[in-house]
């Protein structure tokens, strides 16, 4: 299952809607709750029932940010029967943007937009090829940063994208390290200077670094500097050069 979000903005609301599609067995689906949003219509269970033909509607579970959640899903058709009853002006716009852009896109691409999403992410593969390479009782900056940033941006609908718009692949561990390092001796901290180093490897073959490990007394200490420091201060500017999507999700982990 392959979960997508776009955003769509109306004219009456002015206002990035967002609408989610699944794809499953190669079919697309789209989130119907969504879809009845940005067509307008107050009572969306009622407008599925008496616009929307029962054999391209289904049940299924799809990531939120409280986890899992059971939602009604809707096919091509069904959407287009939407369209085609909605009230609004924006709703035509609406239709042609959908099946002129996005979905040709989709069944094109295999994604739509500058951001392919269906890549696994380099960043999960990085993580995984260098875990093993980390000291009993060590941490290293990609390691502790996909428990407290990858993991959590998932769990409230967001994935780190293989490749920025430009083409490059997101790092954002390569600069929180250096931050990090900045930051410990900035505030005296009894960790500054007892990182070892181990070799990073990439998937892509390119020459391995010299990456630092700290003890893992440091975790509570790392972890404070990410969501006291880099999020709120670093990570909108990170995002913003490489992955726009990202800034709705970012303000979520700090309600938390």
């Amino acid at each position: 299952m392959q979960l997508s979000v776009f955003k769509f903005q109306s004219e009456e609301e002015q206002m990035l809607n967002e609408i989610r599609t699944v794809e499953i067995d190669g079919e697309i689906w789209f989130v119907a709750s969504d879809v009845t949003n940005i067509l307008g219509y107050a009572n969306g269970r009622d407008a599925i029932i008496r616009h929307c033909k029962e054999k391209g509607v289904v049940k299924h579970d799809i990531p939120t940010s409280s986890g899992n959640q059971r939602v009604t899903l809707i096919n091509e058709p069904n959407v287009y029967r939407l369209t085609v009853k909605s009230k609004l002006e924006s709703a035509v716009k609406f239709e042609e943007w959908l099946f002129e852009e996005v979905i040709p896109s989709i069944r094109k691409k295999g994604f739509y937009g500058k951001i392919d999403r269906t890549q696994v992410p380099n960043f999960y593969l990085r993580y995984q090829e260098n875990f093993h390479k980390i000291d009993k009782n060590y941490f290293s900056v990609i390691s502790e940063m996909f428990v407290t940033l990858n993991s959590e941006l998932e769990k409230v609908g967001y994935q780190i994208p293989n490749k920025a718009e430009d083409g490059k692949q997101i790092m954002p561990d390569i600069s929180v390290g250096i931050m990090f390092a900045n930051y410990l001796k900035k505030i005296d901290s009894e960790f500054n200077g007892t990182h070892k180093f181990y070799k990073h490897s990439f998937p892509d073959n390119r020459d391995d670094v010299d990456a630092k490990m700290y003890p893992i007394e440091a975790i509570p200490i790392f972890r404070r500097f990410i969501y006291e420091k880099w999020i709120p201060e670093n990570a909108q500017k990170y995002f913003k050069e490489r992955d726009p999507l990202a800034l709705d999700y970012l303000p979520k982990l700090l309600e938390k």
